[in-house]
C-alpha cells in the first residue's frame, strides 16, 4: 500500500521531533534563546567542520536537479534536518526558506545560478533598476516558491517547526549584487541616482520582511533576531569606513529603526563591526572571530568585539579558523570564556587541515570540548 505524502511528512517530522528531544546538547535554537537573554546555558552547542577534501570530490557543483513540489522539498528538509547530530553539531526546529544570499536580487532579475547553488550570476545598469520601479514582494523573484513552502509547512507539519525568514542580505549586499562595480562607483558618479536607487532597494527588503512575516504567522515566525531582523555587511569590508557612513549608513539605519532588536553579520570585518556597533540603534547580536586565511578586510578578534561591547547586553556569535596542530588551545580558550559569560556563544569552529578521513577524530574532539566547556560551566572558570 502507497504512503500518501502527508502521512510520509507526518513521519520524517516525528523522527525529527524525536532527535531533537534526544540531543539537547545540539539544540543551537535553545542555546542562541538563552545567550540573547544573558542566561547561562549548561551546554555549549556549537559546530565543528571542516573545508570540502578536494581529493574525495567533494565540493565539486551538483548537476541541477528537476523542480520538486512542495511536498516533496519539505520531505527533503525534514529527512536531512536531524543529520548534523552524527556529528554532534547544533540543529534547530526551523525550516529556512530561499535561495540563499540571492534570494532577494532575483527579484530585481538576477539569475540563480541553481549549478553554483542559486549564487547570483549577472549585474544589472542602475539606471535600468529605476525605470522598473519596486519588485512586486508578492510576485517578483522566488516569493512565489517560498509562498508554497510556507503553506505547505502549515499545513504539513506541527506548530513547533517553525519557519525562519529567507537570507535577506542588507542594503549594501544587495546593491552589489544587483549592480555589481557600479555599487562602489555610482555614490560618487551619480550620487542621486544612488540615493533614489538605495531608498528603492530599502523598501523592497522592508516590504518584502512584511510580507512574510504576514505569510508566516506569529505562532510560526522564529524571531531569533539574525533570522528575523538580520543586515549582512558583507560587501562593506570592500568600502572604507568613511564610505560606508557617508554612501551607506542611512539606510541601515532606516533598516534597524524599523525593526528594532536588529542583528549584524559584520563578515569578520574590524571596521564593519565597529562602524555598525558605534552607528546603528539596538542591536542585539553581532559576530567576531579570528580568520586565518587572508580577508579583505581583516578579521575582528574576540577580545576586541568584547571590550567594544562591554556591558550592553549584546550577545556575541564566535566563530573562528583553527590553526592546524593548535585546533584544540583555541577551542578551549572561547568555550572557557563562553561558559562564564552567558551572552558569548561558540557558534563554530572550522579545522583548516582535516579531511574527510579526519571526522572520527574531529567527533571525538567535539566529544571532548562538549565536556569541557560543561565542567567549565558547573565551575565557572577557565581550565585552559
Amino acid at each position: 500500500m502507497r504512503t500518501t505524502p502527508e502521512t510520509r511528512i507526518k513521519d520524517a517530522a516525528a523522527g525529527f521531533k524525536a532527535e531533537l528531544d534526544a540531543h539537547p546538547e545540539c539544540r543551537a535554537d535553545l542555546r542562541a534563546e538563552a545567550a540573547l537573554a544573558g542566561i547561562p546555558h549548561p551546554h555549549a552547542v556549537f559546530g565543528l567542520g571542516r573545508f570540502p577534501d578536494l581529493d574525495q570530490g567533494e565540493g565539486k557543483p551538483a548537476p541541477p536537479a528537476p523542480p520538486k513540489a512542495p511536498e516533496e522539498r519539505l520531505l527533503d528538509y525534514l529527512k536531512a534536518a536531524a543529520a548534523p547530530v552524527a556529528m554532534l553539531n547544533p540543529i534547530s526546529p526551523v525550516r529556512g526558506l530561499g535561495k540563499g544570499p540571492g534570494t532577494l536580487a532575483a527579484s530585481f532579475g538576477i539569475r540563480l545560478n541553481p549549478e553554483l547553488g542559486f549564487t547570483p550570476d549577472g549585474n544589472r545598469p542602475l539606471a535600468d533598476v529605476l525605470r522598473e520601479g519596486l519588485p512586486c514582494p508578492e510576485t517578483s523573484g522566488v516569493f512565489p516558491e517560498m509562498r508554497e513552502d510556507i503553506e505547505v509547512t502549515k499545513t504539513f507539519t506541527p506548530p513547533w517547526l517553525k519557519l525562519a525568514l529567507p537570507d535577506m542580505q542588507g542594503p549594501f549586499n544587495l546593491a552589489h549584487m544587483i549592480l555589481g562595480s557600479e555599487a562602489f562607483l555610482a555614490p560618487l558618479t551619480e550620487p542621486d541616482e544612488w540615493k533614489a536607487f538605495m531608498t528603492l532597494v530599502t523598501d523592497f527588503f522592508i516590504a518584502t520582511h512584511q510580507t512574510l512575516t504576514r505569510w508566516i504567522g506569529p505562532e510560526r515566525l522564529c524571531t531569533l533576531p539574525f533570522h528575523y531582523h538580520r543586515i549582512a555587511e558583507c560587501s562593506v569590508n570592500l568600502i572604507s569606513r568613511d564610505f560606508y557612513l557617508e554612501h551607506v549608513l542611512e539606510y541601515d539605519h532606516r533598516v534597524a529603526t524599523h525593526f528594532g532588536k536588529v542583528a549584524i553579520h559584520p563578515c569578520s570585518g574590524p571596521h564593519v563591526f565597529h562602524a555598525t556597533l558605534e552607528n546603528l540603534p539596538d542591536i542585539v547580536y553581532t559576530e567576531a572571530g579570528n580568520i586565518i586565511n587572508p580577508m579583505t578586510a581583516g578579521s575582528i578578534k574576540v577580545d576586541a568585539a568584547l571590550a567594544a561591547i562591554g556591558s550592553r547586553p549584546i550577545m556575541l556569535s564566535v566563530g573562528e579558523e583553527l590553526p592546524a596542530g593548535g585546533e584544540e588551545a583555541v577551542m578551549r580558550r572561547w568555550l572557557g570564556v563562553a561558559a562564564r559569560n552567558p551572552r558569548v556563544m561558540c557558534a563554530g569552529f572550522c579545522g583548516l587541515g582535516w579531511k574527510k578521513a579526519d571526522e572520527p577524530a574531529m567527533r571525538e574532539l567535539h566529544q571532548r570540548m562538549n565536556a569541557y566547556y560543561e565542567q567549565c560551566f558547573e565551575r565557572r572558570i577557565d581550565f585552559g
